[in-house]
């Protein structure tokens, strides 16, 4: 029976798993016979260090390794077995991180529009430059304010959530919070260079904040990669929730 485990990406926390997680959790059979065998075991999500319900401190200054502990702690607090574990954007990097320090590797490693640098380079490295320039901006612009960085309701309608219900897009909204630029901006060892586990990069076609080219720039650094295209937003564990369950229920 294969475990899951679902790492959100920057700003965000495990809220942005819902939907997926109810598909990969449905029964097969409507309505569900008694003892009928389910596709995947457990599927558990987590609040990476200053996101989600531990937003309250200063996420800002969230270190990059308390965010790989965080992982390799959940993973090995609730004993998960033959795990399949999947990063979204931020957290790409931060799970193949984790997997390399784990006793057991996963069965598979899921990248969904992850970010993967290059050795010794940061996550905020991949960006496109106007992006990074942006970023930059609005980190001047929360530094003079005091506060953290979030990003606008503009970029989140615009770059993360293109093509959404605008509705469904409201929904969701509210739930964003600060951005961790000290772990966006520290250099990455990931470890180990060729992950011990197969990887799978799923490229969202219609992503704006990682744009689909790049993101099989960044997949191709993975040796023997297998890659998956979903036409897509940034944030298509709210736009493709089902679509994606399908993709990750594939590898039970």
């Amino acid at each position: 029976m294969t475990d899951y485990l679902l790492v959100h990406g920057a700003g965000q926390g495990a809220w942005s798993w819902g939907s997926v997680w109810g598909y990969l959790t449905a029964p097969t059979e409507h309505p569900p016979r008694l003892y009928t065998p389910r596709r995947a075991n457990r599927v558990l999500t987590l609040d990476l260090p200053g996101h989600g319900a531990d937003a309250d401190g200063d996420t800002g200054d969230v270190r990059l390794e308390e965010c790989v502990h965080a992982i390799t702690r959940a993973v090995e607090r609730e004993e998960l077995k033959d795990l399949v574990l999947v990063g979204h954007g931020f957290a790409g990097a931060l799970v193949l991180q984790a997997a390399g320090q784990l006793p057991q590797p996963p069965k598979r490693i899921v990248l969904v529009a992850g970010m993967v640098p290059h050795y010794q380079r940061t996550m905020l490295s991949v960006l496109p430059k106007r992006t990074k320039a942006s970023f930059r901006l609005l980190s001047t612009l929360s530094k003079l304010t005091g506060g953290d960085l979030r990003l606008p309701r503009p970029v989140i309608n615009s770059y993360l959530c293109n093509g959404m219900d605008p509705m469904e897009v409201v929904r969701v909204l509210g739930f964003f919070g600060p951005i961790p630029t000290r772990v966006l901006n520290t250099r990455l060892t990931l470890d180990p260079p060729e992950p011990a586990s197969p990887v799978t990069y799923i490229v969202l076609t219609q992503d704006r904040i990682i744009p689909a080219e790049l993101q099989k720039r960044m997949a191709q650094r993975v040796p023997g990669v297998e890659l998956v295209e979903v036409d897509s937003c940034h944030q298509v564990m709210q736009y493709r929730p089902k679509e994606l369950a399908e993709i990750l229920l594939a590898y039970a």
